[in-house]
């Protein structure tokens, strides 16, 4: 038994929430099943996953956090490169001062947050999760480590999928008919990756971009437009065809310039993009503005008003207050 694990299990022993005899009993079922004397606890149903960490949590005087119930900030998720929290398996939830604070599920684990303060260059506070509820908010902020732009453009490379241009009469058809005939095309979902890896690295603007031998694909990050991984030349057309379908342009016009709007569900979010497609040399150029409207529901305090700034502010632009004075104004005018 790993000595981590023996501590561990002292520990839950002291707090009363096992009993020598489960520890027996979890000791056979771990040499026979080969797994940790914890686990084989918790696969006993002697305890949650969740008792464990509120026990070490108060052994080490540290807080917990349900990371199931909470929601990360999206410019805290951000300080924290993808790469990083699925290394170091932790999740940013909070930020004060130059202090960010971490969800761990191992409080022994000095190392990780040594590592932490030194790669992102600022003081960093622990607190604990339960090791399913990080891995799970990992997959909710970041997304799954295989469910990429760089993986998905490698598997339809490597993949025999037809990505060609539908034919003329195909194209007459009725939007709706369009999109339920490719429903399950691997391009709706690069496409979809697209459009979420922007809106994760907090990308204002997305430029598709035809060229002579390539197709480019830029993010507008911080007013700086930063290349990513571009599909291949051979996607071209689809892609362009599956934005104009979601934009409900013509697709079968493609001479004259065309705006449109897509709504669509990113992250628990609904995001509203503004399209607008331009006819190039070596075809059609998609810009699509990001608009996140629940960034724009900002109260006088998120515009970092002081509370008596606040109470003047609502006292001149209530109604009950103007409409007095000008009654009053027009009394003596008319004296």
């Amino acid at each position: 038994m790993p000595a981590q694990d023996e501590y561990i299990v002292e520990i839950l022993r002291d707090v009363g929430l096992v009993s020598h005899e489960d520890i027996r009993n979890a000791q056979e079922r771990s040499r026979t099943d080969e797994v940790g004397l914890v686990d084989s606890l918790i696969k006993m149903g002697r305890l949650s996953a969740k008792d464990v960490s509120k026990a070490l949590a108060s052994q080490f005087n540290m807080d917990m956090i349900d990371l199931a119930e909470y929601r990360v900030p999206d410019d805290v998720v951000a300080l924290v490169p993808k790469h990083v929290a699925r290394r170091y398996k932790i999740v940013p939830v909070g930020k004060h001062d130059n202090t960010l604070t971490v969800a761990i599920s191992d409080p022994m684990d000095v190392d990780t947050v040594d590592s932490l303060r030194y790669i992102l260059r600022m003081n960093v506070e622990p607190v604990i999760a339960t090791k399913a509820d990080i891995e799970n908010s990992i997959t909710r902020y970041y997304g799954n480590a295989d469910d990429t732009v760089e993986n998905m453009l490698q598997e339809i490379t490597e993949g025999e999928v037809d990505f060609g241009l539908p034919s003329n009469k195909a194209a007459q058809q009725k939007l709706d008919d369009i999109a339920e005939t490719d429903a399950d095309a691997p391009i709706i979902k690069l496409v979809g990756l697209v459009i979420m890896e922007a809106y994760r690295n907090r990308a204002s603007d997305i430029h598709i971009e035809p060229l002579e031998k390539r197709l480019r694909v830029r993010y507008r990050i911080d007013g700086v437009l930063q290349e990513v991984d571009n599909p291949p030349k051979r996607l071209q057309a689809s892609i362009i065809s599956r934005l104009k379908i979601m934009s409900n342009m013509s697709i079968a016009e493609k001479r004259v310039p065309q705006d449109g709007r897509i709504q669509i569900p990113v992250m628990g979010r609904t995001l509203d993009l503004r399209v607008s497609c331009l006819p190039t040399n070596h075809g059609e150029s998609i810009v699509m503005r990001i608009l996140d409207k629940t960034s724009l529901l900002l109260g006088l305090g998120d515009l970092g008003f002081f509370s008596d700034d606040q109470e003047t502010m609502s006292m001149l632009v209530r109604p009950s207050r103007i409409a007095p004075a000008s009654r009053n104004r027009c009394t003596t005018n008319a004296s």
